[in-house]
């Protein structure tokens, strides 16, 4: 049955020791066990003594509870010790209990794991005890060692190295678990025949003859050894008074790493672009420190090694690095990103250079950034060429927008010097025979407005004999090598020039035109600072770029010359009517800002028209081109002539003092100007001109206005004879309702405001009616009948005598063929306008209106002014496409202005009206001067078989005069007024 343990107090309960032992007595026999515990007590009070009789009891126990200590008895009634010490396997000091005789139990006690044993019969007290607490210390002594050695074990069995133990015969005495699985080894110790035979490539003759050296010198050894797999160890012997330790350590990743390193260290030093390495901190500051440069650095750079390791990699910065990109540089460098930027550095020497820059950040095994390893390519050959490429596309696209000579020749320089490696390069422009230095790229600015001073920018082609005189005259470049050398000639001054600025060399290159007959457009000279001729690849580019520079240069004079013909009049040279109202709305706006006045002027000529008419176009051209030049020499530098077209002059003078004073300054200037004789095709002629001033502010301060003003006052001066007349507001107001008027005039036609009167015609002689003169008329709404004289120029200058006209034209055809049913013999007169004669769609407005109406063309007279004849070009040809219809054409108001008699006879006419002017004076004296004009004007239209036609008869005098000298046909109030088509008197 199961004992419980008995617990046997001790005196020790009432006096405590320090340290108390604690046993676990198993033995069946209660007085055995009371022995055992008495000779303890007596020993060591101190001792506490837990008796268990079972050995069952007692496995449960040292499960649940570990004492100091247990005397165990081998025979129990349940198992033997050895049973309970299998079972359990106590954590504590075993004193196996055994009987004289039983050693061999002893041992197996021993051997089972107790530490001790005693034999029963020989117990004392001081020796039980001294047993137990021996026992105790050599099981403390054993579990300490066997943690060492686990702990040993555990340490060698972490590491990744192989580590073996040998001993003098080199024998394996021990190997760790990386060596068993390297050598494959069995565990447990082996002999050297062993070790030879299961790992023959590592104890073979070379690693054999390490070990026994080591041995023998007692000293380290180290070496390398390949493996059966190919891989490298490295092995290292250690010698002891035991033997020898051997470390191998798998080295086969380190050495291709090496290999690698070896080969990239190889590549960088013998790589063509450069390489930096630097360190990776600081990014900010002063920047990171260079740790290492390869060759091509120091080629490209000019910095040796020692120059710029441990030095900022930003010393090779400059002036003109780009402060953005480098931005983004640090930026990027802040971020641990890498960077492929292309930025401007600087040679040692100073030398600009462009750089490819790519950098990346190099981390260290714990992936820490420790470098920045920096490849620089040199790309300054490649940005040149891109940047020259880009200078030519920019410089065709300014030539295309039409930008100035001068910039396309400074572009060219540029172009040039960049080529030519900074050489100094001028560009000169030819205008007729006069060459002028235009640009130039690399000269020191104040040399060269000295050499303008000394007049060396200027060369006179017809005069020098220079180096630039020669490129022209020759068409070829010359070159000089020296310019030092006396037999050379070149142009006054230049020399002295050259040498001061420190330039020896000069070559001058022709920019050709593309016309094999013309001289050259221009000049470029290159200059040297050393005395030498152009390499062939220098010669090559320049060649190559004055070809450019002659494209470029035709095109933009080209351009210029366009633009001088759409600016300036090409007869005079003076500006035109849209250049002149530039120049006068940029005076306009300076005026403004500045206070300053203008005066705007318009000069006529007085009697060009009957110069052109009499001495013919050329006469005419010749006179305008002298008056031209006259104008420019009579007014100042700062004020403006231009010509507006025919005679017609336009100034624009600024003044400052009295209106008053500068008027008659002007007076002055303009007699001056006309008072001596123009000498034209052989002949003197003496003209004068009539000119009107308008002033800003008093009479306007835009242009229309101003010109307006100027206009009106230019006529109140031929009115006058004054020869100049200041606008006066009051002499020339418009009348009320002038704009109101206009605009009325807009929708006349609409509104059906506008009607036809017919002035009647009569054969002079019989006084038959043979037709009538259909005449405008205006009945406004508001203003009643509005005179044709103040709605007819109205029209004529706003353009709307265009549809009035064609009104007119289609409302007397059928007037006409409403007439001609019953009076067949009737003509129509129809006026036409000066402004209707630039409409191209004149003749057909005309052949429509006989077809809708279906009258004969004869029957229709189309009346025309002398100003058509003389100012529209086309005249001529309109006119006989129109006689070619069938209508008569009749010229109205002969003899009011300047035509040439020879237009009756050049030009399609049938007949003329003498004007009623002429009629004036008439009183039928035949020896009157009135009277003698008129008989020849009938004389010489008869001769050219043209009908006449007086208008403006208004007494029986003049009537009888007309029919005395053999008139055609009377017209006039005597006979009859302009009245409506419902109150015109037809015959019987």
């Amino acid at each position: 049955m199961t004992q419980h343990p008995r617990t046997t107090p001790h005196a020790a309960d009432q006096d405590p020791r320090p340290s108390t032992l604690r046993v676990l007595i198993v033995e069946d026999s209660e007085e055995d066990a009371w022995t055992y515990q008495h000779l303890l007590r007596r020993a060591a009070p101190q001792v506490q003594c837990t008796v268990l009789g079972m050995g069952a009891d007692a496995v449960e126990y040292l499960r649940r509870e570990t004492p100091d200590c247990v005397l165990l008895d081998f025979n129990l009634p349940d198992m033997t010790g050895l049973e309970v010490l299998a079972e359990a396997r106590p954590a504590c000091a075993v004193v196996m209990l055994t009987g004289v005789g039983d050693e061999q139990v002893a041992v197996l006690a021993m051997n089972a794991g107790a530490q001790d044993y005693v034999v029963k019969s020989t117990l004392s007290a001081a020796g039980l005890l001294r047993d137990l607490e021996r026992a105790v210390e050599k099981y403390r002594l054993q579990r300490e060692l066997t943690v060492s050695r686990e702990r040993m074990q555990a340490a060698l069995g972490s590491v990744d190295d192989s580590l073996l133990s040998l001993d003098h015969d080199l024998n394996l005495l021990y190997l760790n678990p990386a060596a068993q699985r390297l050598l494959s080894l069995p565990e447990g110790t082996l002999s050297h025949a062993e070790l030879t035979g299961h790992a023959g490539w590592m104890f073979a003759d070379t690693f054999l003859k390490v070990l026994r050296r080591a041995l023998k010198t007692g000293e380290r050894q180290e070496t390398e050894l390949k493996g059966p797999q190919g891989q490298w160890l490295d092995s290292r012997v250690y010698p002891s008074q035991s033997g020898l330790t051997v470390t191998l350590r798998d080295v086969t990743q380190r050495r291709s790493e090496e290999e690698r390193l070896r080969l990239l260290e190889s590549v960088t030093v013998n790589a063509r672009e450069a390489v930096v390495i630097s360190e990776a901190e600081p990014v900010v500051g002063e920047g990171p420190r260079v740790v290492y440069v390869n060759e091509a650095f120091t080629r490209m750079t000019g910095y040796a090694p020692e120059e710029i390791i441990g030095r900022t990699p930003r010393i090779l910065q400059g002036p003109d690095s780009d402060r953005a990109t480098l931005d983004r540089v640090r930026a990027n460098l802040l971020s641990w990103t890498p960077v492929d930027e292309t930025v401007l550095n600087y040679h040692k020497d100073g030398t600009p250079i462009w750089v490819n820059l790519s950098i990346v950040p190099v981390a260290n095994a714990r992936g820490w950034f420790t470098h920045w390893v920096s490849v620089q390519r040199d790309v300054t050959q490649e940005m040149q060429r891109e940047r020259r490429d880009r200078m030519r596309r920019e410089l065709l696209e300014q030539a295309a927008a039409g930008r100035p000579v001068d910039d396309l020749l400074n572009g060219l320089c540029r172009l040039i010097w960049l080529d030519l490696n900074s050489l100094t390069v001028a560009a000169w422009l030819r205008e007729d025979s006069l060459l002028t230095l235009r640009a130039s790229v690399n000269s020191d600015a104040d040399a060269l407005r000295a050499s303008a001073q000394r007049g060396v920018t200027q060369v006179d082609l017809q005069h020098d004999d220079g180096v630039c005189a020669t490129v022209v005259r020759t068409r070829q470049p010359v070159i000089v090598d020296d310019i030092r050398r006396e037999n050379l000639v070149m142009h006054r001054g230049a020399r002295e020039a050259l040498l001061a600025g420190g330039l020896h060399a000069m070559w001058g290159l022709p920019i050709l035109s593309s016309h094999a007959d013309q001289p050259p457009l221009g000049v470029f000279t290159v200059f040297s600072e050393t005395p030498r001729t152009p390499t062939q690849t220098e010669l090559a580019a320049l060649q190559d770029l004055t070809g450019l520079a002659s494209l470029l240069l035709e095109r933009a004079l080209a351009q210029r010359e366009m633009q001088r013909l759409a600016m300036y009049d090409s007869l005079t040279g003076l500006p035109n009517r849209a250049l002149y109202l530039e120049y006068l709305t940029q005076a306009l706006s300076r005026s403004t800002h500045d206070g300053e006045r203008l005066a705007v002027g318009l000069l006529d000529l007085d009697r060009f028209k009957v110069i052109n008419d009499t001495l013919g176009h050329s006469a005419g051209d010749e006179l305008l081109v002298q008056v031209a030049r006259r104008l420019r020499r009579t007014f100042r530098p700062s004020d403006v002539v231009a010509r507006m077209g025919g005679d017609e002059f336009t100034l624009i003078l600024p003044f400052g003092n009295d209106p008053g004073v500068f008027r008659s300054g002007v007076q002055n200037r303009l007699t001056s100007c006309f008072q001596a004789p123009f000498h034209v095709q052989g002949q003197e002629l003496f003209v004068g001109a009539s000119l009107g001033l308008a002033f800003t502010p008093d009479h306007g301060n835009d242009s229309d206005t101003l010109l307006s003003a100027a206009d009106l006052a230019m006529y109140r001066a031929k009115r006058t004879g004054s020869g100049v007349a200041v606008f006066d507001p009051a002499a020339t107001a418009l009348q009320p309702g002038t704009v109101s008027l206009e605009t009325d005039l807009y929708r006349a036609l609409e509104r059906d405001e506008l009607e036809l009167h017919y002035q009647p015609l009569f054969r002079a002689g019989t006084r038959e009616l043979i037709g009538a003169e259909a005449l405008c008329r205006w009945r406004h709404a508001r203003l009643g009948m509005v005179s044709p004289a103040e709605f007819i120029p109205l029209a004529e200058n706003t353009g709307l005598i265009l549809p009035i006209g064609a009104w007119v034209l289609n409302e007397a055809c059928r007037q006409l063929a409403e007439w001609h049913h019953t009076h067949p013999q009737l003509q129509m007169s129809v006026n036409l306008s000066p402004r209707q004669f630039w409409n191209p769609q004149l003749v057909e407005t005309v052949r429509a209106a006989i077809a809708a109406h279906d009258i004969p063309p004869g029957r229709l007279v189309l009346e025309i002014t002398e100003s058509v004849l003389m100012n529209v070009p086309d005249a001529e040809a309109t006119l006989r496409r129109l006689r070619a219809l069938g209508v008569a054409l009749s010229l109205d108001d002969f003899g009011t202005g300047y035509s040439s008699l020879s237009y009756l006879n050049r030009f399609p006419l049938t007949a003329l009206k003498i004007d009623r002017s002429f009629l004036r004076n008439v009183t039928g004296n035949p020896d009157g001067t009135a009277e003698k004009i008129i008989q020849a004007v009938m004389l010489l239209s008869h001769a050219l078989n043209l009908h006449v036609t007086t208008e403006g008869i208004e007494t029986p005098e003049q009537a009888a005069f007309i029919e005395s000298v053999g008139g055609d046909t009377l017209q006039g109030f005597l006979l009859g007024r302009p009245v409506p088509a419902g109150q015109f008197r037809l015959p019987d």
